[in-house]
């Protein structure tokens, strides 16, 4: 039976986005706090398509890029221009809620006009104009469909690749339940640019610098499991930092080693972050609701990969955690 499509498929919205992006002259763009690949390239990818179309483009993040976003393609473009005054355009990328944008907030709210561009369900909007797809596997997604709406003439090999790289990370190298037809369609689509997607798979799946290879050997001698080993947990202290040089940066991906192994349903990851403050990454096999336990905590994301920020002493967050949890089992 097909599954039902939402309005956001429609070509019509696409083109209304098309329009609004026309219309504008200055654009902002916005990732996400604490930002991912999909936040990032997605963001990155916008920028370079629309400074090709001859727009001003300036893009912001409330947030450290993580050691395998270093090196992606006009990277160094993150929080380089000055802000301005106000903008045709502001667009928040990959961003469910308001909160996302984290301090630069209250310059997304400069914009004439705001988009939402996103693939997270949301409970309210915060932008004058939103296109979003809980469907899609990946915000880019929604950047490819808008780019290829606009004027495919303007793609290159860089784009392509900013975008694949949001898709293969965002979707567990295709691997993931939010993986759908049109996702593999679009990165058939972005290889005939002549895309390294070998290169793209190693650099964020396999490769791993000395340091995090040092924090990932003590940290997982360290894990913890729970209900039958059902629940395992991961937590990253300031004095795993310390002892092998790394920072909460080092931590991507890492809680995914305790949701492969065989048995467990659920793998949390707590970092600390500052005294009594803790990033927290919830990942989930099968039908395990990851997106659930988040929201208990004001959190959110995707069914079996989502997250939250939380304040507390160590002992009274973990036992909260394991709470929400055993009741989501």
């Amino acid at each position: 039976m097909p599954r039902k499509r939402t309005i956001w498929e429609r070509k019509m919205e696409i083109i209304d986005v098309v329009k609004l992006l026309k219309s504008a002259k200055i654009i902002a763009l916005f990732s996400h706090i604490n930002p991912d690949c999909d936040t990032i390239g997605s963001t990155l990818a916008l920028r370079a398509f629309l400074q090709k179309a001859g727009k001003t483009v300036s893009c912001f993040c409330d947030g450290e890029l993580k050691f395998d976003m270093g090196d992606l393609y006009s990277a160094e473009a993150i929080n380089q221009d000055a802000e301005l005054s106000s903008y045709d355009l502001t667009i928040a990328v990959d961003c469910a809620a308001e909160d996302r944008i984290g301090k630069y907030v209250t310059l997304f709210k400069k914009g004439r006009k705001t988009l939402c561009v996103d693939h997270h369900l949301q409970d309210r909007s915060y932008a004058m104009y939103n296109c979003i797809d809980p469907h899609s596997g990946a915000t880019a997604e929604l950047i490819w469909l808008i780019i290829k709406e606009y004027d495919l003439t303007f793609m290159d090999v860089n784009i392509a690749s900013l975008l694949y790289t949001a898709l293969v990370t965002d979707t567990g190298n295709f691997g993931f339940s939010n993986t759908g037809v049109r996702t593999l369609e679009i990165a058939s689509s972005l290889l005939q640019y002549g895309i390294p997607n070998a290169d793209i798979s190693y650099k964020h799946f396999r490769e791993i610098p000395f340091d995090t290879f040092k924090l990932k050997a003590r940290v997982l001698s360290k894990a913890q499991f729970f209900e039958q080993n059902r629940i395992g947990i991961l937590t990253f202290t300031k004095e795993d930092f310390v002892a092998t040089g790394t920072s909460s940066a080092n931590t991507s991906n890492l809680v995914n080693e305790i949701v492969n192994v065989a048995g467990v349903d659920i793998a949390v990851s707590i970092t600390e972050v500052r005294p009594n403050g803790y990033k927290i990454s919830v990942r989930t096999q099968g039908n395990v609701d990851a997106n659930a336990i988040a929201s208990v905590f004001g959190g959110g994301g995707h069914k079996n990969a989502s997250g939250f920020m939380v304040n507390g002493f160590y002992g009274n967050v973990l036992d909260d955690i394991l709470k929400a949890c055993k009741d989501h089992l």
